[in-house]
């Protein structure tokens, strides 16, 4: 899906040289698909040092090189080269934003979108919480203003030095930031009062809602509040709902149908 965070034009992919092992892994794999890797190899022409990067930061990544390799573009024009190049661009617009966090507050579900969504949903008072995929701190710094601690877990180095470059220009004490996938969050079990999230749960919902279950406390909550956008969407997650997560629906200052999640958590076995 292409959601137009970005004109693919105003960037090249010299951008590819901020992004995580884990995004270059899902990038450049499936050297058998004909089209992309002829893209790829286009896109890539005039970037060879960007193409060693790959192989060294994500060897992996090697096999798809090799197919870009046996690409001869040196029959395509500067102007088939560069349209190749914002294609792959334009494709990979969520990965691009990640790499220019000034950018990513100006796309659409996060820019207009209120803290009062989350604040509706989960009492956050002298609690402490747990962000996961916090991208540029939306709800991080919102949660900031109530929680008593709050933890920002975020995959992309360039997102984690942008939340800890604002804690360190607006001296917020209560927010820590640190590495971390929400399939293995790294902290104790029974730590947090919220665990929160905002569009990351969905790739495999069993084993993520599991590992924010691990790391809650008996009674805590896990809230999804995603951001506003203009996308009219006709119903709740199913899989979210046939899990027993609650649904709130407001509508965006963009125009969309936004739904937000919740679910308190049971841990404890009664003794008979």
């Amino acid at each position: 899906m292409t959601y137009n965070w970005i004109d693919a034009k105003d960037y090249d992919m010299n951008c590819f040289l901020f992004f995580e092992r884990w995004i270059l892994s899902f990038i450049f794999k499936g050297e058998d698909n004909f089209e992309f890797v002829h893209d790829m190899a286009k896109a890539l022409y005039k970037y060879p040092y960007v193409k060693e990067f790959i192989r060294i930061k994500a060897p992996e990544c090697s096999g798809f090189l090799d197919a870009v390799e046996r690409v001869d573009c040196s029959k395509y024009t500067s102007e088939e080269l560069r349209e190749a190049e914002t294609k792959v661009l334009q494709m990979h617009e969520t990965f691009v934003v990640y790499a220019y966090p000034e950018v990513m507050n100006r796309v659409n579900y996060i820019r207009n979108w209120s803290p009062e969504n989350l604040y509706r949903l989960v009492d956050l008072d002298d609690k402490t919480v747990l962000d996961v995929g916090a991208g540029t701190g939306r709800l991080a710094f919102a949660a900031a203003k109530r929680a008593r601690m709050v933890y920002a877990s975020e995959p992309c180095d360039r997102l984690r030095e942008f939340m800890r470059d604002k804690i360190k220009k607006e001296g917020i004490a209560n927010v820590r930031v640190l590495d971390g996938f929400i399939e293995c969050l790294p902290f104790e079990d029974d730590t947090f009062d919220v665990a929160m999230c905002g569009h990351v749960i969905g790739d495999d919902y069993d084993k993520e809602i599991a590992e924010l279950t691990r790391v809650l406390k008996d009674g805590g909550f896990i809230v999804a509040c995603n951001g506003d956008d203009e996308f009219k969407r006709q119903a709740p997650d199913a899989e979210l709902v046939k899990r027993g997560f609650e649904w709130f629906r407001h509508e965006s200052i963009e125009g969309g149908i936004i739904y937000d999640y919740r679910k308190q958590v049971g841990k404890l076995v009664k003794s008979r």
